[in-house]
């Protein structure tokens, strides 16, 4: 064996030893972490204590067996958390911060509410739940909701979700007031806005061109007391807006001028 070798060996030998020295001081570190305190941030959609019961943190007379990485998993277990990230502040402090899933409408399926996010992955709708003013989607054409799964291959609900980002996009005012898109199962789809006393007919085919069409529309209908004698807007036709106005409505519109 030449010296190199030699040497060569040496240096591999106390790097081992080093290797695993560390990973035996890390796992003796962490095993003897005595957690007394648990604190969780991060969190929109829940209260803390509805996630810390969840997750079955609520009892401090517990918190003697756990470890960073029980307590991330039960967090993580949550369908409303994306990730969790869990840190020891030290004299038996471990801080949670939850990642929350984005929302970006809630699914009507009967008389079942289900929670929608960016990803159109289904969430269960909890009574629990905070800060849910999003809009909701109904009537979608969905053979089985499973909790957990995907709607990205339902063309319904992609469609509703296509029209949510398209306005939200175009203008905030519109999507703030955006209340209900209702997918009547295939038939033509319907908009309610909650300052609007009449729907948006949107029909199929087309929807974000239409949905600029109204913008501009809207624009220029805002604050005009027409809104009070018409009945809808339809969208159906191509490049053109249509609107409902009843022989009733004129009427009494002209008594009161």
């Amino acid at each position: 064996m030449t010296k190199k070798q030699k040497i060569f060996g040496v240096i591999v030998l106390v790097l081992l030893l080093g290797t695993i020295g560390y990973l035996s001081f890390a796992v003796k570190t962490d095993s003897e972490f005595k957690i007394e305190i648990i604190s969780l941030e991060g969190n929109i959609h829940l209260s803390k204590e509805d996630y810390m019961k969840f997750a079955n943190l609520s009892d401090r007379k517990e918190y003697s067996q756990l470890t960073m990485q029980i307590i991330k998993d039960r967090i993580e277990k949550h369908p409303y958390v994306q990730s969790a990230d869990v840190r020891y502040d030290g004299k038996g402090k471990v801080s949670v911060k939850v990642n929350e899933k984005v929302f970006d409408s809630l699914l009507m399926n009967g008389e079942e509410q289900y929670i929608l996010t960016e990803n159109l992955q289904v969430l269960p709708f909890m009574s629990e739940t905070k800060k849910i003013d999003y809009p909701v989607i109904s009537n979608a054409w969905i053979n089985k909701i499973k909790i957990l799964s995907s709607l990205k291959n339902n063309g319904d609900v992609v469609t509703a979700s296509k029209i949510i980002s398209g306005i939200k996009l175009i203008n905030a005012e519109l999507y703030d007031g955006l209340s209900n898109i209702d997918m009547r199962n295939g038939g033509d789809i319907l908009l309610s806005f909650s300052f609007l006393d009449y729907p948006v007919i949107v029909g199929r085919g087309n929807e974000i061109r239409k949905i600029v069409y109204f913008n501009s529309f809207w624009t220029y209908l805002k604050g005009k007391e027409i809104n009070n004698y018409m009945e809808y807007v339809d969208l159906r036709y191509s490049n053109h807006v249509y609107l409902g106005i009843t022989q009733e409505n004129l009427e009494a519109g002209e008594k009161q001028s």
